[in-house]
């Protein structure tokens, strides 16, 4: 156990050292939040996780599930995105989970442009982008307390047939039971992988003089959104008519401010949930709640995320358990 500890704990100090280059990321869609769950609490998810839904927020969650599991997501994003997720979980032994997950965005509706001396004109022909992620997670119980999990996976973009790009990547997390009532802390790193280029070379047009010229250029590579998260959860309430579970998440991403996000959600016979939060540090909005039905095998979730000044953000997901 001391070898595992100290490897998560050399790929958490790697990926958090490149969290000291200021930037702008790629793949952005990467960190648009895929479970309807985690985004009802305000975020505040690495250490509840124990859903299908956590291969896309703490891998080591999914080791606290009993079953088999498939999550369905499904995200109303900004400007007509679709932002569909996929994951199926299944017990491997008495310890441990294996699956496979998808993710990604779509998005239509763009202009495609052209510019010469007389300025810029639209051709009249549309295009979309998408985004794309797939891989295989496991994740295992290494003592009664202690676990952890890795996703590895594929990250691909394409920007409307005009050129696309592809890369490997990696999510590590863990997940410890304190022992002091039912605290436990988590912690995962996503998105920690190997920059893309943009197949393809492209054209720059320069002015000299009147003559409106163009030079070839290769695309630059860019990082993917990795983000550290740290977080603890427990349970105030819990017993078989109710449970109250409150959770504290702060995150640390390579490309924007850390965020602090404080959620709860409230259970009634196993049966509602109710959830609410608030991500703190965010230039727009910040505020989320959220519901969840479920019975013996189904579980359906909703929230609400405010954007402020942008348009409000809805999620659906589903999952089932047999």
């Amino acid at each position: 156990m001391k070898r595992i500890f100290l490897g998560l704990l050399l790929i958490f100090s790697l990926g958090y050292s490149q969290f000291a280059k200021v930037g702008t990321a790629g793949a952005k869609f990467l960190s648009i939040g895929a479970s309807s769950r985690a985004m009802g609490m305000g975020e505040a998810y690495v250490a509840v996780a124990n859903d299908a839904s956590s291969v896309f927020w703490n891998p080591a969650g999914l080791a606290n599930l009993s079953g088999q599991q498939v999550y369905i997501g499904y995200t109303n994003w900004l400007v007509d995105t679709r932002v569909p997720a996929l994951a199926y979980i299944r017990p491997l032994d008495a310890y441990s989970r294996i699956g496979i997950f998808l993710g990604g965005a779509y998005s239509t509706g763009f202009k495609e442009t052209t510019l010469d001396l007389n300025g810029v004109s639209v051709t009249g022909k549309e295009f979309a982008y998408t985004g794309l992620e797939a891989g295989i997670t496991y994740a295992r119980y290494f003592t009664d307390k202690f676990a952890a999990g890795v996703n590895v996976k594929t990250v691909y973009e394409d920007f409307g047939g005009y050129t696309n790009a592809i890369g490997v990547a990696m999510d590590a997390g863990t997940y410890f039971h304190t022992g002091w009532k039912s605290l436990r802390v988590a912690m995962s790193l996503q998105h920690l992988g190997t920059e893309l280029k943009p197949k393809g070379t492209y054209d720059l047009y320069i002015l000299k003089g009147t003559d409106l010229v163009t030079e070839e250029r290769e695309f630059r590579s860019y990082y993917l959104p990795m983000v550290f998260r740290l977080g603890a959860a427990m349970e105030l309430i819990d017993n078989p008519l109710q449970r109250l579970t409150i959770s504290f998440e702060a995150t640390h991403p390579n490309d924007n401010l850390e965020t602090y996000a404080l959620g709860a959600e409230y259970t009634l016979i196993n049966m509602l949930s109710l959830r609410t939060g608030y991500c703190a540090n965010k230039d727009e909005g910040g505020f989320s709640f959220g519901v969840g039905f479920k019975t013996s095998k189904i579980c359906l979730d909703y929230s609400f995320s405010d954007f402020g000044e942008l348009p409000d953000i809805h999620r659906l997901g589903i999952s089932l358990g047999f």
